[in-house]
């Protein structure tokens, strides 16, 4: 099983270059960087730093948006990054969450998804492109960077089936990934590719300690950012698919659910300690977060693997000391998955 993190929600800029330096060391696939202007240090400046301290590990957004940089802007960073990191940069992408709701705007029709998605590998590619019907070519990049697509929902699944290179899927319970990663099978069949096509990273909060109970309150909130945009994004909506997910999910999650989409606090967005998570059950928080003693926190990774996943994304957001956590997940963990 493959593993990556997410980092960038509490660390200042040239912390966070520090750990995505030790997780190169230690073997992790990826270090991702939260993308939220109103919460974060900048993303860009983060990943810039890490790449000049890095020399394997990939490195991308988890996720951005299509609203708050330019696509030409976007485009332009990330591929003068990826010149600096030697061709390790990827763009994680998607329809938009804390960056654009606190800035005052909803997340973009996926179509519009799609179009960026277009635009960007033409535009990092050197080729003329068009955005809004203004022509446009980068006058000095060539490169191929790939698109990684975070989701939610149905139909971002099967979006990321049709044109990423790899999905972020969040939820690290069994019965989730199952969904998710059908309905990206379903995207990939319409437009002629297969799962193979893709990498497909379950993702969740973790939290390795002795004590399951203290362990679960960091993981607590970022739990409830998943549960909300699973919320959103699938469990309220009445089409047939959605029922199915809403009906595997552990007795009384999706009503849980319910009751946090009224109460969830866009400042307080994967915050430890945030109120809108205070009172999270332990079903609810076990859907998106693998937390507790090494032996447990095997035996979840064991039932994802069953279930036909290998590779997962460990958001960190909660940990205090990140260095020490990913150390002991390599060692006392992931060890024992080999």
């Amino acid at each position: 099983m493959k593993f990556g993190i997410g980092i960038g929600r509490t660390l200042p800029a040239h912390q966070a270059a520090d750990v995505a330096a030790l997780a190169d060391e230690l073997g992790y696939e990826h270090c991702t960087f939260i993308e939220s202007q109103n919460l974060c240090r900048d993303s860009t400046v983060m990943m810039a730093l890490a790449a000049e301290q890095t020399t394997r590990i990939k490195l991308g957004h988890a996720v951005t948006n299509p609203y708050i940089r330019h696509p030409a802007v976007l485009a332009n960073t990330m591929a003068t990054i990826d010149e600096l990191s030697s061709g390790r940069i990827f763009l994680g992408i998607g329809a938009g969450g804390s960056a654009v709701a606190m800035v005052g705007r909803s997340a973009r029709p996926l179509g519009e998804l799609r179009d960026v998605v277009s635009f960007f590998r033409a535009f990092v590619a050197g080729e003329q492109t068009t955005w809004h019907d203004a022509p446009m070519r980068s006058g000095w990049s060539r490169r191929d960077i790939p698109v990684v697509l975070g989701t939610h929902g149905a139909r971002s699944c099967r979006l990321a089936g049709s044109i990423a290179d790899g999905v972020f899927l969040p939820g690290l319970d069994p019965r989730i990934a199952a969904w998710k990663r059908a309905r990206v099978a379903e995207g990939a069949e319409q437009a002629g590719r297969s799962l193979d096509d893709l990498e497909l990273w379950s993702r969740g909060a973790v939290f390795v300690h002795d004590d399951v109970d203290y362990a679960r309150e960091f993981v607590r909130s970022y739990a409830a950012t998943s549960a909300f945009f699973l919320w959103r994004s699938a469990v309220s909506r009445p089409e047939p698919v959605n029922r199915l997910l809403a009906s595997a999910l552990p007795e009384g999650v999706a009503e849980e659910m319910a009751k946090l989409a009224e109460r969830y606090q866009w400042e307080q967005h994967e915050a430890k300690g945030a109120a809108h998570a205070r009172d999270l059950s332990s079903d609810l928080i076990d859907c998106f977060a693998i937390y507790g003693p090494p032996g447990r926190c095997v035996e979840r990774l064991g039932a994802l693997a069953e279930a036909g996943v290998d590779a997962v994304s460990f958001t960190l957001y909660g940990v205090p000391d990140k260095a020490h956590m990913i150390t002991r997940i390599i060692h006392d963990v992931a060890g024992q998955l080999r």
